[in-house]
């Protein structure tokens, strides 16, 4: 006898149902028996108690894809705090194409025969430390003040914690007067004046880029440094593929 495809599913459908029927059955018994031996043991289990265990189950999976999607936007979040585009990269590139090997006339408005030896630019990516109001300071690599050093002086100097007084020439030919010290392993200029360069010259984390050069005064002979600005469209950090292909090597 023929039985049709019809019966056959109909047939598989009511097994299916008595079989979570029978299932059903058993975990309601078993949440019974368990209430009682617990009743039985002096404690009051009402029935938001009761339901927790099943609460929990049920909020177990949203957890974990809250968990997962947390996990996902902060490792977009570190992905977006580095600039590699493309665009910046030429940017960056053109930057140092067109750095000019000694610093600017504009630079020497008020004090045109300042400038006696001098070293070889360096370029940095201004960061939020570097225009913190509460922190008055401008970060220098170590390596790179070492060979601004042994350009202007022939030697490289220990400058220690207390640091010397050193003239700091703006973009428009303003001199400020800074500490140049070491802090922690690297070199900084720093005071009170920064917080006024930095406010002068409408400086901000990341678009703008300083050109640095130290010099040695030709009458004072002291250590002197000039310092020019460029902006750029760039809203995050460069990338180490941009710095290196940039030469970007002071830290950020």
């Amino acid at each position: 006898m023929a039985t049709s495809t019809q019966d056959i599913t109909s047939s598989s459908t009511l097994e299916n149902e008595a079989e979570i029927h029978v299932a059903a059955s058993i975990l309601m018994q078993l949440n019974h028996d368990y209430l009682q031996k617990q009743s039985s043991k002096g404690y009051v289990i009402g029935d938001e108690v009761a339901s927790t265990p099943l609460l929990q189950v049920r909020q177990a999976h949203p957890s974990m894809k809250r968990k997962r999607a947390d996990k996902t936007q902060d490792e977009n979040s570190k992905g977006e705090k580095e600039d590699d585009s493309e665009q910046t990269l030429r940017h960056m590139l053109y930057y140092q194409d067109n750095t000019p090997e000694y610093p600017p006339e504009k630079i020497f408005i008020h004090d045109p025969d300042a400038m006696g030896d001098c070293s070889k630019p360096i370029r940095k990516q201004l960061t939020g430390s570097d225009v913190k109001k509460d922190q008055c300071r401008l970060m220098l690599g170590k390596k790179q003040v070492k060979k601004m050093m042994l350009d202007v002086l022939g030697e490289t100097m220990k400058l220690g914690t207390e640091g010397i007084k050193v003239s700091v020439y703006g973009p428009d030919g303003e001199i400020y007067e800074l500490e140049f010290k070491k802090w922690k392993v690297n070199s900084v200029l720093t005071s009170p004046e920064w917080k006024k360069f930095v406010t002068t010259y409408n400086l901000n984390k990341y678009c703008n880029f300083l050109t640095i050069w130290m010099f040695k005064h030709k009458r004072t002979r002291q250590i002197c440094f000039a310092i020019d600005s460029t902006r750029f469209p760039v809203y995050k950090k460069l990338s180490n593929r941009i710095k290196k292909a940039a030469a970007f090597k002071n830290p950020n």
